[in-house]
């Protein structure tokens, strides 16, 4: 009787943690640079609380997460594109509040539509982050030009246009 208590306590247990999303890996569908959002499609399959395994959906409206500082006015963005890969992080509370200010009356902890995304998930190994690891270098490429930052400075490859004046201490010279 009490190995049936055990093992009952046991499956309620498993089936409640089946239903508490964290992070996983996704695949952007679509992405609506205007709005800060995509649509997205998490990697791996969902087993119900009766066993049957299922595909994760499609989540729309998810907010896509690049280095940006608001009050700053400073960041850096990329393009996102469909079939990018992705890490989604399942939020503890709803993001509606955080959204657009007004109180959510629900409680959808760790639910799938609370969720956001960080593109750049790799994967495999990636040829840049092998290149800015053996060169001790941050790297910033963008099809044929690169820029990187190093201890021994910052080294330029591609067209250069600058809009706006040139200011520069020390020596200039060119090849």
């Amino acid at each position: 009787m009490i190995q049936e208590a055990v093992e009952e306590i046991e499956r309620t247990a498993k089936s409640v943690m089946n239903e508490v999303h964290t992070a996983l890996p996704g695949d952007i569908v679509s992405f609506d640079p205007g709005k800060g959002v995509a649509v997205v499609k998490p990697c791996g399959r969902y087993v119900t609380s009766g066993g049957s395994s299922i595909e994760y959906p499609v989540i729309t409206e998810v907010p896509v997460v690049f280095p940006f500082s608001q009050s700053a006015g400073a960041g850096i963005a990329f393009p996102v594109k469909a079939g990018d890969s992705c890490l989604l992080i399942i939020s503890e509370v709803e993001l509606d509040e955080w959204r657009s200010g007004a109180m959510s009356g629900g409680s959808l902890r760790f639910d799938l539509t609370n969720t956001v995304a960080i593109p750049g998930l790799l994967r495999g190994g990636g040829g840049l982050a092998a290149k800015a690891c053996s060169s001790g270098a941050v790297i910033i490429s963008a099809g044929g030009a690169e820029i990187a930052v190093s201890g021994s400075g910052i080294a330029i490859s591609g067209d250069l246009t600058v809009k706006g004046d040139i200011k520069y201490t020390g020596s200039l010279s060119g090849g």
